[in-house]
């Protein structure tokens, strides 16, 4: 007895509708993925962009630093050639001080100077650079000493702290 099967119902793997659905989801996943990528790249550059003009800006405001305190060495290294006595040389620097602190500040203490100065960074940043200066200094090296090197905020900051919240 042969067995003759003409009404066979057989599913034969996925239909066309199916593999279609998914195909659409896997391009939909793939599109997603590929904006987000963007926008990260985007801000991360963004980002380093201003890192990069932060950074330069600081390090141009230390080499202005650098150069004022070069010039303010050398001028005291020049006056304590000129001036051999310890008396003579603190009134010396005292006076020469004075005529560059237009944009500085100067303090006496019992046995140095202490000298203030800013650099501008930006709008909201300075650099702010105070140096001692002894009365009686050790001919040879600096004739100053770096005491503070401090990037500081030009305005108080001010937070935020309003909430819109639905009572």
């Amino acid at each position: 007895m042969k067995q003759t099967s003409s009404n066979k119902n057989t599913i034969s793997g996925l239909g066309v509708g199916t593999s279609s659905i998914l195909m659409i989801f896997v391009l939909l996943c793939l599109v997603v993925f590929a904006v987000l990528s963007f926008v990260s790249a985007n801000a991360d550059w963004k980002l380093n962009e201003k890192l990069a003009k932060r950074t330069s800006a600081y390090y141009e405001a230390c080499e202005k630093a650098q150069d004022f305190l070069e010039e303010i060495d050398s001028q005291l290294d020049k006056l304590y050639k000129e001036n051999p006595s310890n008396d003579k040389y603190s009134s010396a620097c005292s006076s020469y001080l004075q005529t560059i602190a237009g944009h500085t500040s100067l303090e006496s203490g019992s046995d140095r100077f202490s000298f203030y100065f800013t650099e501008t960074l930006s709008d909201e940043q300075y650099l702010a650079v105070t140096i001692s200066i002894p009365f009686f200094p050790v001919p040879g090296g600096h004739y100053y000493e770096i005491t503070a090197w401090q990037t500081k905020a030009s305005q108080a900051w001010d937070p935020d702290t309003h909430l819109n919240v639905l009572e």
